[in-house]
């Protein structure tokens, strides 16, 4: 009797080790997953997966080459200048594209012998990885991950990806509107403002989309850059285009727009202060529009 009545003591104490050693495990695997939710590569939350932002297309559209020009010269008008700049900056989260890589914004002055002195300014935007497909477009909608299941996580995560480089151009865009531009000079080389973007969108290894933006009264004043200039393919803006004679403007405007096409500019627009302005559009630009 007492040595049946101490193996039920003996069994009882096993059992007992042995579910204290599964309740422990059990918490250990709990605390595991719930730690794997807060990491920083996943999401907190009921059902949630560890999203790698490698699981998104890799950005291979080429990034845009962008050169800004602003007339520093005394025929135009400092807030116009100022306003402009403001435009710029304003517009440069547009150059954030799914799928494509990063883009560079080169900022010049125009003024007395532009052609040949370094950018006042270079500016980084950043690239985004491609935007998931569609909830429900195929059974994994991510590429070489089977995460149907888990698809509206993933586009929340491109979201942050996405809203974080935006917050990215925009911090660039305050550096340029920070930036310390010259006082009005005495001349308006705008051929130099044109050689500069020459050359900038004349390195093979970019091949992305090319924007030229100047903001200008487009008349040249002093000595001005002749050496070859091409802008094949780009888009030219130039934006709060100051100007007070109508059939003087009228004329500069007809003159400019010619220029730029035998430069190769492939979509043109010319806008006077107070129109709108379309810049870094997948369309943008308008021969001759906002007159």
């Amino acid at each position: 009797m007492k040595d049946h009545a101490w193996g039920l003591i003996m069994c009882f104490t096993i059992r007992g080790r042995r579910l204290r050693r599964t309740l422990a495990f059990g918490s250990f695997l709990i605390a595991a997953l719930f730690c794997a939710a807060c990491s920083p590569s996943g999401r907190a939350g009921s059902g949630a997966a560890v999203i790698r932002d490698d699981s998104f297309p890799a950005a291979t559209r080429p990034g845009a080459v962008v050169v800004v020009c602003f007339d520093t010269s005394s025929s135009y008008p400092t807030v116009e200048r100022e306003s402009a700049r403001k435009t710029v900056a304003e517009a440069l989260p547009k150059l954030v594209v799914p799928g494509r890589k990063a883009s560079t914004v080169y900022v010049y002055t125009i003024g007395v012998n532009t052609y040949g002195k370094p950018p006042k300014l270079k500016l980084a935007i950043p690239a985004l990885r491609g935007r998931p497909a569609a909830v429900g477009a195929s059974p994994a909608p991510l590429q070489g991950d089977q995460v149907s299941g888990n698809a509206q996580k993933f586009i929340e995560r491109w979201g942050e990806l996405r809203d974080e480089a935006v917050l990215s151009a925009s911090e660039e865009g305050r550096r340029l509107e920070s930036l310390n531009v010259s006082k009005s000079e005495s001349g308006t080389d705008i051929g130099g403002c044109l050689k500069n973007a020459s050359e900038q969108f004349a390195d093979p290894s970019r091949k992305g989309p090319r924007y030229l933006v100047m903001a200008s009264d487009l008349d040249p004043d002093g000595l001005q850059q002749q050496s070859t200039v091409r802008l094949a393919g780009a888009t030219v803006s130039v934006v709060k285009f100051a100007c007070s004679q109508a059939v003087r403007c009228d004329a500069r405007k007809a003159r400019w727009t010619k220029k730029l096409r035998e430069l190769g500019a492939s979509q043109i627009s010319i806008t006077r202060p107070g129109y709108p302005e379309h810049l870094f559009g997948e369309s943008a630009g308008s021969t001759g529009g906002g007159a």
